[in-house]
């Protein structure tokens, strides 16, 4: 029996959270002020990187931003008194993608793409001292493809992806709008979960 060969997915899987004040206001009201700066940054990169084999006026339209809903969540390591995340997952496919190959100076020009919106929403990476701080924004490069990327600058797909509620349901949200709904049963004499 043969099957058809599954399409290489290539999308990227994008998380986005915060937990303080910044510039643009409260977290949900920062996160809502830089969906669309979000988009337009990865839509530039993308036409950046297809440039010059397709259609540079119609690569936007090619893409599809599937956004998770807003989910509050605790925080993950860090000081204990800090406020509750706010967090949500951007998953990015589209028609372009699939004349790039995912490559690292492509990802690492991303990442860079990231840290310039952070920055314009307030946050500040001084201090090194204190892992996972209070935020205002944090943008974080889960997934491309199949890519597998160790550098200082990014690692891909995230080291502690597994570790992370706040970015797998989510990620789960958006992808069962794709895929369908699943369907919980009950067998309690067989299957008692």
């Amino acid at each position: 029996m043969t099957y058809a060969k599954q399409k290489t997915e290539l999308e990227l899987v994008i998380s986005i959270g915060a937990n303080i004040p910044g510039i643009l206001g409260d977290p949900i009201t920062t996160i809502a002020a830089m969906r669309p700066q979000i988009e337009e940054s990865i839509i530039k990169w993308n036409d950046a990187l297809n440039r010059p084999k397709i259609d540079s006026q119609n690569i936007d339209k090619s893409l599809s931003f599937k956004w998770a809903p807003l989910f509050e969540t605790e925080p993950l390591g860090g000081p204990i008194d800090q406020p509750k995340f706010i967090n949500t997952v951007l998953v990015v496919e589209g028609e372009s993608f699939a004349s790039v190959t995912p490559n690292e100076k492509a990802a690492i020009c991303l990442m860079k793409k990231f840290l310039e919106l952070e920055k314009i929403a307030g946050r500040e990476r001084g201090n090194t001292e204190i892992l996972w701080e209070p935020r205002s924004l944090d943008i974080d490069f889960i997934a491309w493809g199949e890519l597998q990327i160790n550098t200082n600058t990014l690692i891909l797909p995230h080291p502690r992806l597994s570790q992370r509620n706040f970015v797998l349901i989510p990620l789960a949200e958006v992808l069962s709008k794709a895929q369908g709904k699943t369907k919980r049963i009950t067998y309690k004499n067989i299957w008692p979960e």
